[in-house]
């Protein structure tokens, strides 16, 4: 399969995954796309905390965050005192990921609710970067992390760190905090959104319409879809292919401030387009946000996808897939995911929350943080730095 720059029309072929396609010439130029951030009167900021930047433009209030109280309070943890204390009972064994049943099966004493009906040994945190790379801090233990999953703003405390994005009323995203873009799920750009006061993951490469209630910034430039206020453009979403040119972090479309700005086709650039990971794409000619269009080989259908790393990872329903390119080394991508946990059975990848089924039949993860279950070793691919849990 192939992957053909619009800049320079080089192919890359694709070993036995998916053909990745970024887009040829657009037809004509397009006039200048400037931001609509105006918003339904309906849209305020419901719940408490410290508002952060407001990043709506024409005055309009832009979706916040309802924190529900303490992020990540009470989020699949066992109630009850200090885990393993309160009867007397000797802890267990068993280590961070392995599977448990009860506090007191864990070395840790805390066994917490995992993906698909399991749970699993956790570990105390103080921040996101002390756990594994698909978790997050919560409650000052590490716990699936649910970026990107849809929530309601008015009961927050169904996401995982009782974060969730979006207009007063009406449904949202969970999110999570952030430092910058890297520490975000693929697509995710790091920013300032209100009734927070901290940074937090957005979604922003999606479609939108004029007054971007579709965006959780509220900030939308149609026909080129939702974007975010930045510092940098480490704080916008990573391109990770080579040869794809980067986001940028400055003033354009129209704001008077610096938003995560994608590399036009019109400005040079390669993306000619704002349909969302999973979209339907052409892959001669596609309108992925990311520029990058997969052949049905691996995805089913010609569906537009997004590279990803370790540490972000993808969206909930997504895993961080490693592909090998032939005469380009491996290169990891955002595939359909299931909801199977580390060591249940499988078939194909896309039963595996991680997207990763071993040839063994069971579902492992990447392990670039070096964590892997009792047993289980981190195994390089061959010929890369690349890690994978296996038995």
């Amino acid at each position: 399969m192939r992957l053909v720059r619009a800049s320079s029309l080089l192919a890359v072929v694709f070993a036995s995954v998916s053909s990745v396609g970024c887009v040829a010439p657009a037809e004509g130029p397009r006039p200048l796309p400037r931001i609509d951030g105006s918003v339904d009167a309906g849209d305020t900021i419901d719940g408490g905390g410290t508002p952060g930047t407001d990043a709506g433009f024409d005055g309009g209030s832009a979706p916040g965050i309802d924190a529900g109280g303490t992020p990540g309070v009470d989020a699949g943890i066992d109630a009850g005192g200090t885990p393993g204390v309160d009867a007397g009972m000797p802890l267990g064994t068993a280590r961070y990921l392995d599977r448990c049943t009860r506090d007191t099966d864990c070395a840790t004493g805390r066994c917490v609710d995992d993906v698909g009906g399991s749970r699993m040994c956790t570990i105390p945190c103080t921040s996101s970067r002390d756990c594994a790379d698909e978790h997050a801090c919560a409650g000052g233990v590490c716990l699936p992390d649910d970026t990107g999953a849809v929530c309601s703003v008015a009961t927050p405390a169904t996401c995982r760190l009782g974060l969730c994005l979006g207009p007063s009323g009406g449904s949202g995203q969970c999110t999570r905090p952030c430092d910058d873009a890297n520490e975000c799920p693929a697509g995710h750009a790091c920013t300032s959104v209100a009734g927070a006061a901290f940074r937090v993951c957005v979604d922003i490469e999606k479609p939108c319409t004029a007054g971007g209630t579709e965006c959780g910034t509220s900030l939308c430039v149609p026909g080129v879809g939702c974007t975010a206020t930045c510092r940098s453009a480490a704080d916008c979403p990573a391109r990770r292919f080579p040869g794809l040119p980067p986001y940028t972090c400055e003033n354009a479309f129209g704001s008077p401030t610096p938003v995560c700005t994608p590399p036009l086709i019109d400005d040079g650039g390669d993306v000619a387009g704002d349909d969302a990971m999973g979209a339907l794409c052409n892959a001669s000619f596609n309108e992925c946000r990311s520029a990058l269009c997969a052949d049905p080989a691996e995805t089913g259908a010609n569906m537009c996808i997004q590279t990803c790393g370790a540490e972000g990872g993808c969206p909930v329903g997504w895993g961080c897939k490693p592909v090998e390119v032939d005469g380009g080394g491996i290169h990891t991508f955002c595939v359909r995911a299931g909801n199977t946990p580390i060591g249940g059975v499988c078939s194909a990848a896309s039963q595996c929350a991680s997207g990763l089924c071993d040839s063994a039949g069971y579902c492992t993860r990447l392990c670039a943080d070096g964590v892997c279950p009792t047993g289980w070793s981190c195994t390089a691919l061959p010929g890369t730095t690349i890690g994978i849990c296996r038995r």
